[in-house]
């Protein structure tokens, strides 16, 4: 396992709807709870990947760590950022605090 430690004197860990884009600090944060793609499979290094939000920025999602993950530029294309479009190839999602993926015809 791993352990992030932050310091709140370099600035707070969530940014709310103030910022869309990771800190450098959620980015730290982030690759220590997914080293790799969270998709199932991949094994793209968080370092190459992209900060993905599991709530869209567009639908009010938040710059929150437990709103984030990181996923390659890949499978951050082919998520399914609008859970009320038609399904095409899945989500990703938390739940219970773990990030899982949701198939195209899962409710």
């Amino acid at each position: 396992g791993l352990i992030t430690v932050i310091s709140r004197a370099q600035g707070p860990v969530d940014l709310y709807r103030f910022q869309r884009f990771a800190s450098v600090k959620q980015r730290t944060m982030l690759a220590a709870e997914h080293p790799t793609c969270a998709w199932p499979g991949c094994n793209t290094p968080a370092e190459r990947g992209q900060f993905h939000h599991l709530t869209p920025w567009s639908h009010g999602g938040e710059t929150n760590v437990a709103n984030l993950v990181t996923l390659c530029n890949y499978h951050n294309g082919i998520n399914d950022d609008d859970p009320n479009a038609p399904p095409r190839r899945g989500r990703l999602t938390r739940d219970g605090g773990t990030v899982v993926w949701q198939p195209p015809h899962a409710h």
